[in-house]
């Protein structure tokens, strides 16, 4: 039974897990959200369930594959879907494509590039039914992209863009992700460096970057993400784009380096049937690590008065507060696809990946209770004569 006749509806697939979850806690402080929570197993759903208000929280099973998925989602009278139920590189559109056709708005947490860029297909129908159909929400390339669109305010152009996210060794690790992230090690990936479009390799690149205390140096390496195929587009005058990814353990980094070393050279064809043994190391090693997790987003750019600058903004998440950030923008937008009181409601429609639909400012807002700390800085750049 509903705690109120006009709460919406939302179904979040997989909201028992890692990130659905975090969105479940985030949505049902807000009693004008009903929430579904859905899954494969019924009885985890049911166990997490338990700890949350019963009156507007309601497990189910439901199989995001399974043929009578839009039936499933129609009887559940779903206003908006958030889909945390990866990995995506393994699914079809039934269930985007379910939801545009039938007036559902939908929600993904999706970082596979394919799928995010592919989210498209879907605007005309989205649009026709008066919906919005949103791959993405999730810290790329949403949060990535509200980030640099921030760093741009007062800048004409844009040269160079260099991106990294080492989450703290401690924060959970599902099959799916990295299933995921082994998929490309070694192979190809698209690349824009120089003005022109190439590939590099995938957990290749190694390099080291310094963040702020409590974490410090971390290794990064070449990964695949969305980003790699939107912001050449979206962003002119950009000349060359790093996107990567870290490991906390030194040693676990360069051994997946060496690794995918081996794949490119040919002596592997992938480290995907892998992945269990690899997580069970990594779980063996928590004693030796932490928690805290750290990005950042760099750019160089021309301001508008001629001056070179180099801005950077930076990301720490303590205190095993790190999922809490790819959780974050679906959470915001299903408040804003709702009217939420107190959230910016967002009209927009169609099908697309979520770039230019959040702001900074919102998604900062929504970690005030959290042990997230943003910063950033400026400095000029010298010109060499």
């Amino acid at each position: 039974m509903r705690s109120s006749p006009k709460a919406a509806t939302v179904v979040v697939l997989g909201g028992y897990g890692v990130f659905g979850s975090r969105v479940v806690r985030s949505l049902v402080r807000h009693d004008e959200i009903d929430i579904v929570v859905a899954g494969r197993n019924r009885r985890e759903a049911e166990r997490f369930c338990a700890g949350l208000p019963a009156a507007r929280v309601h497990p189910t099973a439901l199989d995001s594959g399974a043929s009578d998925v839009a039936d499933r989602l129609l009887t559940l009278a779903a206003a908006v879907v958030v889909d945390s139920a990866g990995p995506f590189q393994r699914r079809d559109q039934s269930v985007p494509r379910a939801c545009a056709e039938h007036g559902i708005h939908y929600i993904d947490l999706a970082d596979d590039r394919e799928w995010v860029c592919h989210i498209g297909e879907l605007d005309s129908v989205a649009a026709k039914n008066d919906v919005l159909i949103v791959s993405g929400a999730s810290t790329v390339p949403a949060l990535s992209t509200a980030v640099l669109d921030g760093l741009l305010t007062g800048l004409e152009r844009i040269t160079s863009v260099d991106v990294g996210i080492s989450p703290g060794h401690r924060a959970p690790r599902g099959l799916a992700t990295v299933q995921s992230i082994l998929s490309y090690c070694g192979h190809p990936i698209p690349a824009f460096i120089a003005g022109s479009h190439t590939t590099e390799n995938g957990w290749g690149g190694l390099t080291r970057h310094r963040y702020p205390e409590p974490v410090g140096s971390r290794w990064l390496s070449n990964v695949d993400v969305p980003e790699r195929a939107l912001w050449p587009a979206r962003y002119k005058t950009l000349e060359t784009l790093r996107f990567r990814a870290g490991l906390e353990i030194g040693a676990l980094h360069l051994g997946l380096a060496v690794l995918s070393g081996l794949v490119r050279a040919g002596l592997m064809s992938s480290l995907v049937p892998y992945a269990s043994s690899m997580i069970r190391v990594a779980d063996a090693l928590n004693g030796w690590a932490s928690d805290t997790g750290a990005m950042h987003v760099e750019i160089a750019g021309i301001h508008a008065d001629s001056r070179s600058v180099r801005r950077r903004w930076t990301l720490s998440a303590e205190r095993g507060n790190g999922p809490q950030i790819p959780a974050t923008p679906a959470a915001l937008l299903a408040k804003k696809l709702l009217g939420v009181p107190g959230y910016a409601p967002t009209m927009e429609r169609g099908a697309r990946p979520c770039v230019g639909l959040l702001s900074l400012a919102e998604i900062v807002s929504e970690w005030r209770a959290f042990a997230i700390r943003t910063q950033l800085e400026e400095e000029a750049i010298a010109i060499r004569g």
